[in-house]
């Protein structure tokens, strides 16, 4: 081909847009629908980690111990605040820091930790062990945990999944937070 030849065929405007557009239009139809899922997916996200933190710092709050009907409390202004028809579920866990009066070594115990929504609260502190940040001695932890399931609005290759988010706090008006069963039994820290 011709240095001349070459320089028409660029030079060419003379074609079908609609053969154009049926090759971009798929393209383009699935480009918004993945713009529109990921931003979905990134928004519920957001949603669900200040739900969380607004939970965290609801319990921080409290002076008074933590009854199965102030955790369900807890667990519908969650949902009030997703917004959302998926499933969810809250576990709500307080560590405590003692120290051992032979050796002097401090440790972390597990004080109470309850769940709604389909998950249930730990039995020993091993599960979470190794996720916990140091705190003082003495003082007590608040560990929130949140599942809010997700399901895309679109197939555009983004399964549906679970988002998990943990929001960490302390008591702030008193020293501990108490569980009370609700058959008159506190349990403290």
């Amino acid at each position: 081909m011709t240095t001349q030849k070459r320089f028409r065929f660029f030079k060419n405007d003379e074609g079908s847009l609609s053969v154009e557009a049926v090759f971009m239009a798929p393209l383009l139809v699935w480009a918004l629908g993945a713009m529109f899922v990921s931003w979905d997916a990134f928004k519920t996200m957001n949603i669900s980690k200040k739900a969380t933190y607004t939970v965290a710092d609801a319990l921080s709050r409290e002076r008074n111990p933590i009854t199965p009907e102030y955790l369900l409390a807890m667990h519908q202004t969650y949902d009030y605040l997703m917004n959302r028809s998926e499933s969810h579920a809250l576990r709500v866990t307080v560590l405590t820091t003692i120290a051992d009066p032979d050796t002097g070594e401090e440790r972390v115990e597990l004080v109470w930790s309850e769940g709604i929504g389909g998950v249930n609260g730990y039995e020993t502190i091993a599960p979470i062990k190794a996720r916990v940040p140091e705190f003082a001695p003495g003082d007590q932890m608040i560990i929130v945990e949140s599942e809010q399931g997700w399901t895309p609005g679109f197939n555009v290759g983004i399964g549906e999944f679970r988002l998990r988010d943990v929001a960490i706090s302390r008591p702030r008006f008193t020293a501990k937070l108490d569980w009370d069963d609700g058959a008159g039994v506190e349990v403290s820290g």
